[in-house]
């Protein structure tokens, strides 16, 4: 049975992959269920690719808002200057 889909059994170092990997996918719930106000147990019922996209969704979001704070505090900065 091809087995290239599946997750390795350990890292090249030899350590277990399992328990670190629980770790990341508990970690991504956790962030996804925070920043969207979502239960935990729903967040478990995503898929990873859903995961990922929701990830990439919520970082978007968060460097435009660190773009648009960025752009009002140098609009001040200019009004105080003036």
């Amino acid at each position: 049975m091809d087995q290239s889909f599946l997750d390795p059994l350990t890292y090249k170092d030899g350590t277990p992959y399992g328990p670190k990997r629980y770790r990341e996918i508990v970690r991504e719930c956790w962030y996804i269920s925070d920043q969207t106000h979502t239960s935990y147990a729903d967040v478990l019922d995503l898929s990873h690719q859903e995961r990922l996209f929701l990830i990439e969704c919520i970082a978007d979001k968060q460097k435009a808002t660190q773009k648009a704070i960025a752009q009002l505090q140098a609009q001040q900065e200019l009004r105080k200057s003036k």
